[in-house]
């Protein structure tokens, strides 16, 4: 079991009661367990797709200067 299993309803109440304690004006709604368990178990199919191709920047820096040198 890892900290992301040990996630309870009980989690979210102990940290607003250190808000309260710090003066921190920040609370937490506290979900129930079912929508913490809803939520481990929630996957976007392309979560990790790119959305656009990176550049090659070692590329783009040989064509600014006008290519590469010749050998």
């Amino acid at each position: 079991m890892n900290e992301f299993d040990k996630i309870t309803p009980e989690t979210y109440e102990k940290m607003n009661e250190e808000f309260v304690e710090e003066g921190t004006m920040v609370r937490i709604e506290v979900p129930t367990q079912e929508q913490i368990d809803k939520w481990k178990q929630w996957k976007v199919p392309d979560m990790h797709k790119r959305t656009t191709e990176p550049p090659d920047m070692v590329q783009d820096m040989w064509d600014a200067i006008g290519g590469r040198p010749s050998k």
